[in-house]
């Protein structure tokens, strides 16, 4: 029997138990093992709970857990920054394997997990951190054995996307947000979503790895949705186009590039029929060529199979001890970041415009709002202007048009 560790008992943590419950004759046919869920960590022992457990099941002391002796797996999935980094970096001490959907923990101390795990000759595996229940770590690590990946990008935030697909369909930016509030793919302070952050750490994770070197989240370059109005869909919609959240690292012969931000996505694009809460990414490998994995980006059971594939993995032995990170030193090199641009400033002043006008391919509107299509130029140029205008960031928006 294989007896498992859970810490937290929310979303993730309950789809966690409903799957185990519902597969495990499945699972022991597959496995050989009958797989236990021994402990589980909450923070409130008197909390209902919207099915019975055993008795003596959960626990509010982590010593209960980390103390079993036959407690072979960690699955830490409490959302928590720093007890959660105390639950991973003990639980790997005591001799015992990890699994986390914890993205946030993981993005701020990747580099010290993988090393400690490959020191003491466990498992640390993080599926559920990135894609929801897309399975894209595991193939990532099995494609860097064959092939130089020169490229990742993809929607990796199922909020923001649903958000963009529902204003698509008529809402405005505030009816959306709320929209998704209440269908459960926003929390409350929806500020890591439509900011980008939720996107950041998962491309910090991808990067690194498809890097083969550390790409830390101050590295990538960040720009979210927030400002984006319903006149901005309907200006993309007529270039037959869409807008989506993007992130994007490549690599080039003297460094690379990382960045998240609006993309204006063609009919035909691979992201163009990405709709509400899905995840997509791209990899390009130099053998394989382009692979896309698509599939659903949050919710509890997508996330709590992406979890379990990796709970699988330790069990089978199907899993890398030695470090997947690779050493090398990258140069970040965003000062070259160009592309054509879609600009929409929330005011008409004259001065602006006759500024504007001079770095435009395009003008698409010179009344109520300023709107144009800049020439192929340089990310940071554009910054540097609207800063110099004292153009604040809740006062325009900014979508790159795809290469």
């Amino acid at each position: 029997m294989i007896n498992i560790g859970l810490l937290g008992f929310g979303t993730v943590g309950t789809g966690v138990f409903k799957i185990l419950e519902s597969r495990n004759e499945q699972l022991k046919r597959i496995t050989g093992e009958s797989i236990n869920i021994k402990r589980i960590l909450v923070k409130n022992l008197h909390k209902k709970r919207d099915f019975e457990l055993k008795p003596g099941i959960m626990t509010d002391n982590f010593n209960d857990i980390l103390n079993d002796k036959d407690i072979s797996i960690i699955v830490e999935v409490t959302g928590d920054l720093q007890e959660s980094y105390n639950y991973i970096t003990k639980s790997l001490k005591a001799g015992k394997h990890v699994v986390t959907a914890n993205k946030k923990v993981v993005s701020m101390y990747f580099e010290e997990f993988i090393d400690l795990a490959d020191k003491m000759g466990l498992a640390f595996l993080y599926e559920g951190c990135v894609g929801g229940g897309i399975p894209i770590i595991k193939p990532l690590k099995e494609q860097l054995a064959l092939n130089e990946i020169t490229e990742v990008k993809g929607i990796l935030n199922g909020t923001c996307n649903y958000i963009l697909t529902r204003m698509e369909e008529g809402l405005d930016y505030s009816q959306a947000l709320k929209n998704a509030q209440q269908m459960g793919f926003a929390e409350l302070d929806p500020t890591d979503d439509v900011k980008g952050i939720d996107t950041l750490r998962k491309l910090r994770i991808l990067g690194t790895l498809v890097l083969q070197g550390s790409i830390f989240e101050e590295d990538i370059l960040l720009r979210g949705i927030s400002s984006i109005k319903a006149v901005d869909i309907d200006y993309i919609k007529r270039m037959n186009s869409t807008v989506r959240l993007i992130g994007e690292i490549r690599s080039y012969d003297d460094g690379y590039t990382a960045i998240i931000e609006p993309v204006i996505v063609r009919q035909g694009s691979p992201f163009y029929s990405v709709y509400y809460e899905k995840n997509a990414v791209l990899l390009k490998g130099s053998n394989v060529g382009d692979l896309i994995f698509y599939g659903n980006g949050a919710g509890m059971l997508p996330t709590a199979n992406a979890v379990l594939e990796d709970v699988i993995d330790i069990i089978m032995g199907a899993y890398r001890t030695e470090n997947s990170m690779g050493t090398r030193k990258l140069k970040n090199i965003n000062s070259n970041i160009k592309g054509e641009y879609y600009l929409r400033i929330t005011k008409y002043d004259e001065g602006i415009f006759n500024i504007l006008e001079r770095i435009a391919k395009e003008i698409l509107c010179r009344e109520e709002n300023t709107v144009v299509m800049t020439r192929n130029m340089l990310l940071e140029d554009i910054l540097e202007l609207l800063k110099a205008m004292e153009i604040k960031e809740e006062e325009y928006f900014l979508a790159r048009k795809e290469d």
